[in-house]
């Protein structure tokens, strides 16, 4: 590692912030905080989680002249710059750079190389990676339009084929077991209570623990080519790498592969965490100063 450099890297979703610092010696400092998301947070709450919950394990400390990467959920443009200024101001760096999480993956993934970069977690996200910028993106639209693949989508999928009784008897009565819940509950929890996403990606562990299923495993293959068709293909990634990272990615990568093999992707790294190639890239990038 290049031991001369100074920089914090931030991973931050909407549940939770991970914060790590090279410091120029090569000693490292991490910590976790609360979620950061600019879209749904005003200053003042993101300032006191950073002042509350960071500075007390010292990453900050003489960070003056260290360089901040930010790669988090809602750093969309218009929220890029804000970030910025409020960073620049809360840890007293004057070398702040702020990106989507989607930056972060593509970074982390793909590099200096060409790439598709694929986030499949709770949510899912794609992008086109040509060693420098993403250079096309399909929007995903969220789990109610899209997200592809997602936990949220395969929890949806789960669930629908379950109450509409298109999976086999065996699977329905485990599932009845080991939830309790009826069709009156399900609903209420997709359409009356808050975070429906998330509840439906609560629900994946259930396809892991079935994935031997021929019925479960056909519902993954399908989730997944489903992904791909919808977004990945729309990149004529010819012999690109495809890479992912995400949990369900992660958990999920042997039926992704298969999925990826019918349609002749090329599949390269599949990582659950990109905060290490995140490091990677910024430890040895020459591109390492904000534009």
């Amino acid at each position: 590692m290049d031991t001369h450099k100074d920089f914090i890297v931030a991973d931050a979703g909407s549940t939770k912030t991970t914060w790590f610092r090279i410091f120029p010696d090569g000693r490292r400092a991490f910590t976790v905080t609360q979620g950061i998301n600019p879209v749904l947070q005003d200053d003042a709450a993101i300032r006191g989680i950073i002042e509350k919950e960071a500075f007390p394990r010292q990453i900050f400390d003489n960070a003056e002249n260290s360089h901040i990467y930010y790669y988090g959920a809602g750093c969309i443009p218009s929220q890029c710059r804000r970030m910025e200024t409020l960073l620049a101001g809360v840890c007293r760096s004057s070398h702040v750079e702020v990106r989507s999480d989607l930056w972060g993956a593509a970074r982390a993934l793909c590099g200096h190389e060409a790439g598709i970069a694929c986030i499949l977690g709770t949510g899912a996200n794609s992008c086109k990676y040509d060693g420098r910028d993403i250079v096309r993106h399909v929007s995903p639209l969220g789990y109610i339009l899209g997200d592809e693949g997602s936990g949220a989508a395969l929890g949806k999928r789960l669930v629908a084929d379950i109450l509409k009784k298109l999976l086999p008897e065996d699977l329905c009565h485990e599932f009845a077991s080991a939830y309790g819940w009826d069709e009156t509950d399900i609903i209420r929890k997709v359409y009356r209570e808050p975070g429906a996403n998330r509840f439906l990606a609560s629900l994946t562990p259930f396809l892991k623990a079935h994935a031997a299923h021929p019925a479960i495993h056909a519902l993954l293959l399908e989730c997944f080519d489903t992904f791909f068709a919808r977004n990945v293909m729309s990149y004529a990634p010819g012999t690109l790498p495809v890479h992912f990272t995400g949990s369900i990615a992660f958990h999920f990568q042997d039926e992704l592969k298969e999925a990826a093999r019918h349609r002749h992707l090329c599949v390269g790294k599949i990582i659950k965490d990109p905060m290490e190639g995140m490091l990677k890239y910024h430890s040895a990038s020459p591109k390492n100063e904000p534009e």
